[in-house]
């Protein structure tokens, strides 16, 4: 066995279950590709047993309602009451078994997190709607149906069942000081606070004894004034280890402010929350701690293990960006693993969405129709790929694992693309190491990389390659606003790494999710900045998470000032001048502008390849359309992959 990552690869036996490693699934819920049906479908059933088949210790599954479910709002939930269901729930159980990992399936989906009942009197649920106080009948109707679910999971043949008590939901709300307002005996003392969430496990236990393993998820701090900390988690842990089998460290609570706590994004530092866990450890816990959050590397993940602040990792969303996370672990090749560059597309693309998606991994949403979708490699091809941006990068990489000869011509003296500028920004620190993963992958790979190469028709022309891929990239779109040509005028991409010469005063023209990460990023660095938006919100282009993120961080940067529902009409040496909807005009101060008004296809550049090409020629990322990472790394999969 390797052993870069001893401490990840050790077997750890819990009760009766021995997992064969360290390195477990967190629960994903799959709503998108979903089709209303309230068991898994084929879908959900390959997407959780290919992380088996990457090596997971354990498969965390979600989820199961703790009622009949029927589902008609477009959300995932699935119904452990019915014998039907059931048997498809017993072939996701054994899928998962099938490639050696353990299956656990988390609880309470449906039901749960909304409904009309909290555990006080209005406080606000996730839905947005005050709550009303939880009467102790509904109470024990929800226990019960919480022992009726886990009772259903023991018979499909799961190892362990999660039960989500943590980030402001319903139970979760009961534990803590700031939600629980009660006055009877489920309010007040710690332990009055635990009678509901000990309610639901000594339920659970009463119907399956000790046959399934209990992992709980609770917030080891809130970090909400007046909520839970770690002393008090540390307590309530310490009430249900002798009933429950693992402990889940998580932070936050469920709401816009603090989804980037609930679930840690590049604004937060790395693995936020293991000093959490570290505290829970310490408190000499008789079982397992597990952590979880923004655990992006296994080199990160094995010190945690071998410092002893956590017995096991759980990771959500870094099996998603590399389902084969546990088998790189095994085979020691850590710089391997794809890095996530948690933007949250697969939370928002599952919840908000209609398809399944990952920024950096084109294969999800349908990796079980992958099979139909991509033919055997064919005869192998001579190709040249023209731009080393992130679809250029990749494509390479897919092409080369086709068989195929390679050659990536790069006009600059680096591969990257526009990713390059992620290195000068430290919220973005990890779409820089999803940038540096693809450099590295490409130069261990037989892909010949021409730098300092402007690759002209002619040359492509001279050259051995069949076809030509041409990821030509796209330039700043430049309105034709007068005295935008102004010598105090930049383009947000060319402002990066020059900031030292921008002043002290900037305004970004433009609030799009590029002109509001520019503002933030210079507004971090001291300077005083406006941004001006013409549509009356910021972030419209934005990915529904990242756009609540970025309000909450632009909120809180006190040099940062907004102002929307105003059109530049004119760009002067010191001002620019705007008018607002009812034809208002005014002047802001603007000694140095920053222009964000959006990109556009490299098309002078298409043109001039295309126009004189002899051979196949094919686009793909923003020279054929303007979009993000994910619509880049899709293009290039989508034709690699038919060529």
């Amino acid at each position: 066995m390797n052993q870069k990552y001893p401490n990840l690869l050790k077997p750890i036996k819990v009760g009766r279950v021995t997992f064969r490693n360290r390195i477990f699934t967190a629960p994903i819920t799959l709503h998108s590709v979903q089709g209303g049906e309230n068991y898994p479908n084929e879908a959900a059933i390959v997407h959780f047993a290919n992380k088996a088949k990457g090596g997971a210790g354990c498969v965390t599954c979600a989820g199961v309602s703790v009622f009949p479910a029927h589902p008609d709002d477009g959300h995932s939930t699935w119904d452990a009451y019915s014998k039907s269901n059931l048997h498809v729930l017993a072939q996701l159980a054994e899928s998962i078994h099938f490639h050696g990992a353990k299956a656990s399936m988390e609880l309470g989906v449906a039901g749960i997190v909304g409904g009309e009942y909290g555990a006080s009197d209005g406080i606000i649920l996730m839905a947005g709607n005050p709550a009303k106080e939880m009467p102790e009948a509904e109470m024990e109707r929800i226990a019960t149906g919480y022992a009726e679910a886990a009772a259903g999971c023991r018979a499909a043949g799961f190892d362990m069942v999660l039960l989500h008590f943590g980030h402001g939901l319903l139970v979760g709300q009961f534990l803590s000081p700031l939600t629980n307002r009660r006055t009877d005996k489920y309010g007040g003392s710690p332990e009055n606070r635990a009678r509901f969430p000990m309610m639901i496990i000594d339920r659970i236990r009463e119907k399956v004894g000790r046959d399934l393993l209990i992992e709980v998820r609770i917030s080891g701090d809130e970090h909400e004034p007046g909520g839970i900390g770690i002393d008090e988690a540390v307590g309530f842990a310490k009430m249900i280890q002798d009933k429950v089998d693992l402990i889940h460290v998580s932070a936050g609570v469920h709401n816009p402010e603090y989804m980037t706590v609930v679930h840690p994004c590049g604004f937060q530092p790395h693995m936020p929350n293991l000093p959490l866990a570290a505290k829970m450890k310490a408190a000499g816990l008789k079982i397992p701690v597990v952590t979880i959050g923004g655990i992006q590397d296994l080199d990160s993940a094995e010190a945690a293990l071998a410092d002893g602040k956590a017995d096991i990792v759980t990771v959500a969303r870094g099996w998603i960006a590399d389902p084969d996370l546990g088998k790189k672990a095994r085979e020691g090749r850590g710089d391997d693993v794809t890095p996530c560059v948690k933007c949250m597309r697969c939370h928002d693309s599952a919840v908000y969405e209609y398809h399944y998606s990952c920024t950096v991994n084109p294969k999800i949403g349908f990796e079980h129709r992958l099979p139909l979708l991509v033919d055997a490699p064919g005869k192998s091809r001579n190709v040249a790929v023209v731009g080393g941006g992130p679809a250029g990068m990749l494509a390479s990489l897919v092409l080369t694992e086709r068989g195929h000869k390679v050659t990536l011509y790069e006009a600059t003296d680096s591969l990257g693309g526009t990713l390059k500028f992620s290195e000068k920004v430290d919220f973005k620190k990890d779409l820089a190491r999803y940038k540096d993963y693809l450099v590295r992958q490409v130069m261990k790979s037989p892909v010949k990389v021409r730098l300092n190469t402007r690759a002209t028709a002619e040359m492509l022309n001279a050259s051995d390659a069949e076809v030509v891929l041409g990821a030509l990239g796209s330039k700043p779109l430049v309105p034709p606003i007068p005295g935008i040509d102004g010598a105090h005028v930049i383009t947000a991409i060319d402002s990066y790494g020059k900031e030292d010469t921008l002043g002290d005063s900037v305004l970004v023209l433009g609030g799009g999710q590029v002109g509001c990460e520019t503002a933030l990023h210079l507004g971090r660095k001291g300077k005083k900045v406006t941004i001006l938006e013409m549509r009356d919100q910021l972030l419209m282009d934005a990915s529904q998470t990242h756009k609540d993120e970025m309000i909450w961080e632009l909120k809180h940067c006190e040099n940062v000032t907004v102002v929307t529902g105003a059109r530049c009409t004119e760009i002067r040496k010191d001002t620019v001048v705007c008018v607002d909807s009812s034809g208002k005009e005014t002047a802001l101060a603007a000694p140095r502008v920053v222009l964000s008004a959006g990109m556009v296809p490299a098309v002078e550049r298409v043109a001039e390849l295309g126009d004189s090409l002899d051979r196949e020629f094919h686009l793909l990322g923003d020279c054929q359309k303007i979009g993000t990472v994910e619509s880049a790394t899709k293009s290039a999969y989508y034709l690699s992959v038919r060529l």
